[in-house]
């Protein structure tokens, strides 16, 4: 009967289950703390892989910008604001991870299993019902950095990076199912254990390389598109002699292509017949040419 009283056996079965189901959720909380940390880990990793190409990419750029001034010019200032943008955003990020982490014993700073406590970035964030220094510092440097690359692209960002910036970027108040907001700041950070904070960070540092690639590959890709669009105004029919000289009367053979002359392509040697011609040499071939 449900009102009858319990025997002594019965109270220790019920008191080993009771122990025994808070320890499976003690050792899942400790699983799920592991899981944050590995997986911080891996976007760690991740992070600095597209760092490298971002430089990769950042490198070509600039090389190009000074074989062919004309054309890369201006996307290569454009690409270098970006990636001042976002590497100081990217490291004032890790400057706060790594501040959180030092709150814990440096042995225990790989031992996620013991960064199940908020206090450090409740205390780094929040006070009582406002944000700290940092924590308003944190939302306006999230908020300055998609605003100040959005500028820096200016009216030629395409709709899909600004979104994409607008997106991974969003501090506004977060709806919750009560119909009431919640700061964002608050939504993400408060009352997470430390090892979450942590992870929570480095997803936005792998918002800022992701999005530095797609801006880098989007402002290469446009002048690709404009190399090889095709216009009247830019495209010629260009006629190709089968050989360099016909006789009075001989019939003419050749090939007509489609091609385009482009100034802003500086070739830096010149070679005929196998022999490479001297800048004398080329000033020369160009006065005879002038001159015919």
């Amino acid at each position: 009967m449900a009102g009858a009283k319990l025997s002594a056996r019965q109270k220790m079965i019920n008191l080993m289950y009771l122990v025994f189901i808070a320890m499976l959720a003690l050792n899942m909380g400790k699983k799920v703390l592991s899981s944050f940390g590995y997986l911080n880990e891996k976007l760690e990793e991740s992070n600095t892989t597209v760092g490298r190409d971002n430089e990769l990419v950042l490198a070509d750029l600039r090389t190009k910008a000074s074989e062919q001034e004309e054309k890369y010019a201006e996307l290569y200032n454009q690409a270098k604001q970006i990636h001042t943008l976002s590497t100081d955003c990217h490291t004032y990020l890790q400057a706060v991870k790594d501040t959180l982490l030092n709150s814990l014993n440096p042995e225990l700073q790989r031992d996620y299993e013991s960064m199940d406590s908020e206090s450090a970035g409740d205390e780094y964030f929040f006070t009582g019902e406002r944000l700290t220094d940092n924590g308003a510092r944190f939302v306006s440097k999230i908020n300055s950095y998609r605003d100040r690359v959005i500028a820096v692209l200016g009216d030629s960002i395409k709709a899909d990076i600004r979104n994409n910036l607008n997106k991974r970027f969003k501090t506004d108040d977060v709806d919750l199912e009560n119909g009431l907001k919640q700061p964002w700041i608050r939504n993400r950070y408060e009352g997470f254990p430390l090892v979450a904070t942590l992870t929570n960070i480095s997803v936005i540092q792998s918002d800022i390389k992701t999005s530095e690639k797609e801006i880098y590959n989007s402002l290469l890709g446009r002048q690709l598109s404009k190399d090889a669009s095709i216009d009247e105004n830019t495209y010629k029919a260009i006629v190709l002699p089968s050989k360099p000289a016909f006789f009075t009367g001989e019939t003419f053979e050749g090939t007509i292509v489609l091609g385009r002359y482009d100034a802003s392509l500086k070739p830096d040697k010149v070679v005929i017949n196998g022999k490479e011609i001297k800048e004398r040499e080329r000033e020369y071939y160009q006065e005879q040419k002038e001159e015919l």
